[in-house]
């Protein structure tokens, strides 16, 4: 395999051998990302792999996908130049794979983006309900949750079923090959449709034997669930000596990326949020309770425990986000700068974006954020799936004139992105009954400049950007240190503050409240007919009271 590695040493190289350093790794749907750190979270190391996939695109290979994770872990031994005390896993959820008795991957891993599931989730929604199953559950049938999966399977492949006997997330396929065990975290399970949270005390939850009967399965052909910080088992001899480990070392698996991420930028009590930027984004608010059920239900967004096992969190996601901008490059500068042969590397277009987007638009002042284009745009390349979920949205420009040019089409993107987002926390905010106090952004995109200034001015909460570029996996580091007694909660990335000008925030929030809702939210009429907006009065004057105040 070709080494992609891109370790940096950070600022304290004499670190004192005594210093425990822990390590963390993310095993993303593009790259596997691993840094070690100390336990103040200074980071010693990073490296990245492309994440493997099969020709199909829906698959990988088990040893491939675990041998990428491990080889960014060991380019970061190298470069700290000592071995970790603890490993801490998160990454991309509804991934996995079946294992025989013996451990072994029954097939490729499977991804969580393959379309064929869809017809059993289908299924599983009339059989037993899609609102009884998002409040037993917390998640809505769809094609990539493993409960329909698993019906895939039993259908189209019941041998491999008949000799499953254990499932093992992409995270836990990488614990085992550390330690030989399989185990998860409740935010892993809570991804599977076959797991009930337990809303009363501090109980996780449980596997639902009824819920696992619809595939043929029962609950220990599952992987144990631990609670936060707890080891799934020590790194073995075998995996020491060939990885440069301890033997002996802990491991843990810390739980879905979008919350462990989340939790180490801040979002850790109630009315904080976080906005996680990416290809696809997701728009998490945290609080004391499980939010209102059967209006998350209606409003497209999942619920669950938090990172911590303690706190709960209400997720909503957008498919199209920052690939808004990969569409605007294919579409806008293929061959600008390479001229002949194809578009230039991903790196160069998303610069010449940003370039593009930070010269466009009139601004206060002559700096902080572009006032509103006049372009609004339905940000939805593939439906939207919340809130008012609808399959069949697509991406929709209004308002472009002659005067506009492809600058301008590429702001108004942004702008479109940017108010989906306040739109999710707003309607997070209603089910948990939590105003935010504040909204942390991470992820690749918060280097688009542009992007986080129109975050910041449509949004009457503060907005800090978590400078923390890969904070799944130092916050896996963290709550890996908890192994062996150390407090996750002492790791905490810096963040900056985006503040915005109080003509553009205000320009923005009437864009946002009086022409990108109406937009999003009207409901057919009829031919002929204006399309009136169902967003309720009450909703309006309350999110018009919260921009006065801020």
């Amino acid at each position: 395999m070709t080494s992609q590695s891109n370790p940096r040493i950070g600022t304290t190289p004499h670190t004192r051998a005594s210093t425990p350093l822990l390590a963390g790794i993310d095993i993303g749907s593009t790259h596997c990302k691993a840094l070690i750190c100390t336990p103040d979270g200074t980071v010693l190391a990073r490296a990245h792999r492309a994440t493997p996939r099969n020709p199909d695109q829906h698959t990988h290979d088990a040893d491939e996908l675990t041998g990428a994770a491990l080889d960014a872990l060991t380019d970061c031994v190298r470069a700290a130049g000592r071995a970790p005390h603890t490993v801490g896993l998160t990454g991309m959820a509804e991934t996995g794979v079946p294992l025989d008795r013996h451990g072994a991957p029954l097939g490729p891993v499977l991804a969580w983006n393959d379309p064929a599931p869809a017809p059993h989730a289908e299924t599983l929604r009339r059989r037993c309900g899609a609102a009884e199953l998002h409040a037993r559950t917390g998640v809505l049938p769809s094609a990539k949750v493993p409960l329909a999966r698993w019906c895939w399977l039993r259908e189209h492949h019941p041998e491999l079923l008949k000799r499953m006997r254990q499932w093992a997330g992409a995270a836990d396929l990488v614990a085992r090959a550390l330690t030989g065990r399989v185990g998860t975290d409740a935010t892993f399970a809570q991804r599977s449709m076959a797991w009930e949270p337990g809303t009363d005390g501090a109980a996780l939850g449980r596997w639902s034997a009824e819920l696992l009967a619809e595939a043929g399965l029962t609950p220990a052909q599952m992987p144990h669930v631990h609670q936060p910080g707890c080891p799934v088992g020590p790194v073995t001899r075998a995996a020491a000596r060939r990885l440069g480990l301890r033997a002996g070392t802990h491991v843990v698996v810390a739980g879905h990326d979008h919350l462990v991420g989340a939790w180490i930028a801040g979002a850790r009590r109630a009315g904080l949020a976080a906005d996680s930027m990416g290809t696809a984004e997701a728009v998490l608010t945290v609080s004391g309770a499980p939010p209102d059920r059967a209006a998350a239900a209606a409003e497209g967004m999942s619920w669950g425990r938090h990172a911590d096992g303690e706190h709960w969190i209400t997720l909503a996601g957008m498919a199209s986000s920052g690939a808004l901008v990969e569409w605007f490059c294919d579409r806008f500068l293929v061959g600008r700068e390479q001229g002949q042969g194809g578009g230039p590397e991903p790196a160069t277009r998303y610069a010449e974006f940003a370039r593009l987007v930070e010269r466009c638009g009139r601004r206060v002042n002559g700096h902080g954020p572009a006032l509103p284009s006049g372009i609004t745009v339905e940000p939805y390349l593939q439906g939207r799936s919340a809130p008012h979920p609808d399959p069949a949205a697509r991406l929709a420009v209004h308002g472009m004139a002659a005067r506009h040019g492809p600058a301008d089409l590429a702001l108004a993107l942004l702008e479109g992105a940017a108010y989906q987002a306040r739109w999710m926390a707003d309607v997070q905010a209603e089910l948990t009954g939590t105003e935010p106090r504040s909204v942390t952004l991470l992820g690749g995109s918060t280097r688009q400049r542009t992007w986080t200034a129109l975050k910041a001015a449509v949004t009457p909460w503060t907005t800090e950007i978590c400078t923390e570029p890969e904070a799944p996996a130092l916050g896996a580091a963290a709550w890996g240190g908890a192994a062996i007694g150390l407090d996750p909660a002492s790791i905490r990335p810096a963040t900056t503050s985006v503040q915005a000008d109080r003509q553009a925030a205000a320009a923005h929030r009437d864009a946002y409240r009086d022409r990108f809702l109406p937009r999003v939210t009207r409901q057919f009429a009829g031919p002929g007919q204006p399309d009136p907006p169902d967003e309720r009065p009450d909703r309006l004057e309350r999110r018009e009271r919260r921009d006065m105040a801020g």
